[in-house]
């Protein structure tokens, strides 16, 4: 029985909405967990990892994590195809999920270790059973990942499917789309089902109201319940503060990881940033009635290692998540996805589900056994394209990535425009009315004007991109604890905005791709197309800094 998130009237369109999704999911869940059989462990696992060293496990986790629904997370790569530009960054969501988990009790000891009485008993701790409930939240946070963990999130997070499940209820507003796919796999009947009687977890739960709550935590929406602790209504926002907060364990483990795998040497304190956080408890009116509500936060002495993250998330973004080689691989996989939608797969957001990286990679067989081929190896990527879906993924599997024709930043932008002016321009030029074809048409014209072949100008040689900037006020809900115990906003402590905006306009870059041999043609035709689609160049610029400027010159 398909059971809507609550607060959902039955027969309602947004019911609907949620039923067509957690049907498909549960079909993928069922699937995933035919046949499996949990062992009975008895004693606690350890796992050595590089970022953190020692981690245990419980025994009931160690059931959850064996089943092929998380070992499928082996095969989803961390940081997508940056494995192409930082051949280190092999670590998977699984390690992640690994990690994550090893942070939410380091945080949860800490808290616990840190705390004074005061004569109100332990209310300001985590219990143990919230202990187990968010280390269950951190093992799930991650099933919802597809291949390329972000990269098919953007994807499938833009169908209109999607959009609509997103719009109809108020905990997925600010959640990412794995994580809304993850409240919905967690939810299915199928993975209740499975957790009732495989898993010996430590305690009786009503799984119903259970897993409505492990959801909310992974989409970063508050937990509506009302507890009782000791005569006190409290309510525990905490807990989806530690797994999809402003500094959760999901982040805590990603900067470290990604830095650590990669070879950057971007890191903050993380002991000191532990001894910091604590648990703080602030009035709030539900239904008319006062309770407490309990927050995670920092203390104002604690707000430079929070200025550390805010750091090392900017930088991650410039350095890896936004590198301009990582975006030209990301284009490849986007017409990938294109040429599969286009053959009748991925047709809906959890068909994406059933792909691991492997899974794309092998379309392309370099052995050129024909038996060994896939479905799609021949499949047309679009009716005005020669290419196929194979030709694509060699590519990716070949590492030979399309080269930059055009960099578009605030640098060769027109003076005067704010960060904010300059992305709007270049991503509604881009990503309105058949921006690709604009371009090959254009180039089509500078071919002929110049004696060029224009048939070797593809549809498909044309690649863009223009990443959403990372400003300052992404962090404007960080609240820290005053010393008289009031919650204020990160911004009344520390002015974060001067600094981070001007990094992140200074980072910023947009792009035109291309193969070699098109570099001067489709240069040219990408700046005219924008023009004409209202982007304001500085023309002075906008060439200077390309190694093929030169080229460009003799097709005007």
């Amino acid at each position: 029985m398909v059971r809507c998130p609550k607060n959902a009237v039955k027969g309602s369109p947004e019911a609907v909405v949620y039923a067509d999704f957690s049907i498909r999911a549960d079909r993928f869940v069922s699937q995933m967990l035919a046949g499996y059989k949990a062992a009975d462990y008895r004693d606690i696992k350890v796992i050595h990892d590089p970022v953190w060293g020692t981690m245990k496990f419980y025994p009931w986790e160690l059931q959850i994590l064996d089943s092929p629904l998380m070992q499928r997370l082996r095969n989803v790569n961390q940081l997508g195809l940056a494995v192409l530009t930082y051949p280190s960054a092999h670590h998977s969501r699984f390690e992640h999920t690994l990690g994550v988990t090893a942070l939410v009790t380091k945080m949860v000891d800490s808290i616990n270790d840190g705390f004074q009485p005061d004569g109100q008993g332990d209310r300001r701790t985590v219990p143990q059973n919230d202990h187990w409930e968010l280390r269950l939240a951190a093992i799930l946070h991650d099933v919802g990942h597809s291949f390329f963990s972000h990269l098919s999130e953007r994807m499938y997070g833009n169908t209109e499917e999607f959009e609509n499940l997103k719009g109809s209820f108020e905990i997925f507003s600010s959640a990412q789309p794995h994580e809304i796919l993850a409240y919905v796999i967690v939810n299915t009947p199928s993975f209740k089902e499975f957790f009732a009687s495989c898993v010996d977890y430590p305690e009786k739960v009503e799984v119903d109201t259970f897993f409505d709550d492990i959801g909310r935590m992974i989409v970063g929406a508050a937990i509506d319940t009302v507890f009782e602790e000791n005569g006190t209504k409290i309510k525990k926002h905490y807990l989806t503060e530690m797994i999809n907060g402003q500094f959760d364990a999901d982040s805590l483990d990603y900067l470290r990881r990604d830095s650590y795998i990669t070879g950057l040497s971007l890191t903050y304190h993380i002991d000191r940033f532990l001894y910091k956080i604590k648990i703080v408890e602030i009035p709030e009116q539900v239904n008319g009635e006062t309770v407490v509500a309990k927050h995670l936060t920092v203390p104002i002495s604690g707000v430079s290692t929070v200025e550390e993250m805010i750091f090392g998330k900017q930088m991650l973004t410039r350095y890896i998540y936004q590198h301009q080689k990582v975006l030209a691989a990301d284009a490849l996989v986007y017409d990938v996805v294109s040429g599969l939608r286009l053959n009748g797969k991925l047709q809906h957001p959890c068909d994406f589900l059933y792909y691991c990286d492997d899974d794309i990679y092998k379309i392309y067989d370099e052995s050129g056994d024909p038996d060994l081929r896939v479905p799609a190896f021949s499949m047309p990527i679009h009716s005005d394209s020669s290419k196929t879906i194979s030709d694509v993924v060699r590519q990716i599997k070949s590492r030979t990535l399309p080269k930059k024709a055009l960099v578009i930043n605030m640098g060769n932008l027109l003076d005067g425009l704010t960060l904010n002016e300059g992305f709007e321009s270049v991503k509604n030029a881009m990503f309105s009315g058949h921006f690709r074809q604009a371009v090959r048409d254009e180039a089509w014209k500078i071919c002929e004007r110049n004696g060029l072949d224009k048939q070797k100008v593809d549809l498909f040689d044309i690649f863009y991109s223009a990443p959403k900037p990372s400003t300052a006020k992404n962090y404007t809900d960080v609240r820290v604890a005053t010393h008289d115990g009031r919650l204020v906003e990160l911004s009344e402590v520390a002015d974060l905005n001067d600094w981070a905006d001007e990094f992140s306009g200074r980072a910023w870059n947009a792009y035109v791709f291309t193969s070699a041999e098109l570099l001067p043609v489709v240069s040219l035709a990408a700046k005219n197309v924008l023009e004409k689609r209202g982007v304001c160049f500085n023309n002075d610029r906008i060439f200077q800094n390309l190694k093929h400027s030169h080229l460009i010159e003799e097709l005007k």
